[in-house]
């Protein structure tokens, strides 16, 4: 008689956390298995997506024309920077992805649709709020 051990899939995305500016995968015992340091001051918000992580950055101390929108892999390895319209007008919220368009809002209300695969920027739409 042969016997096997069958495991399951863990589906769930990794354990991510933002620490002291520097994006953070922890273990199950909570310790720092990997990280991203900003590429300027401090990570400020992350989204998982399907086998990435999109992060958002604070603006301040960025190169300018350097979006503060990105894309990492599994590894935590920068994929993609976003092709933003406007680099004085930065992202200030990642806010969801239908398929394969990532949504984001601009510092002004403008909704920014980009590929979640490229960062291309895919249209803009206004917001109410912004047309005043």
């Amino acid at each position: 008689m042969f016997c096997c051990k069958v495991s399951s899939v863990n589906t769930l995305p990794p354990a991510l956390a933002v620490i002291a500016g520097t994006l953070c995968q922890l273990t199950r015992q909570g310790t720092r298995s990997r990280w991203h340091e900003p590429l300027a001051t401090a990570v400020i918000e992350f989204r998982h997506g399907p086998l990435c992580t999109y992060v958002r950055e604070h603006p301040h101390g960025l190169l300018p024309g350097i979006p503060n929108l990105y894309c990492l892999d599994g590894d935590l390895r920068l994929q993609w920077m976003a092709e933003w319209p406007d680099p004085t007008d930065p992202c200030t919220q990642i806010i969801d992805q239908i398929g394969q368009v990532l949504r984001v809002e601009s510092a002004s209300g403008m909704i920014v649709q980009l590929s979640a695969h490229t960062g291309r920027l895919l249209g803009i739409e206004h917001s109410l709020s912004a047309s005043g």
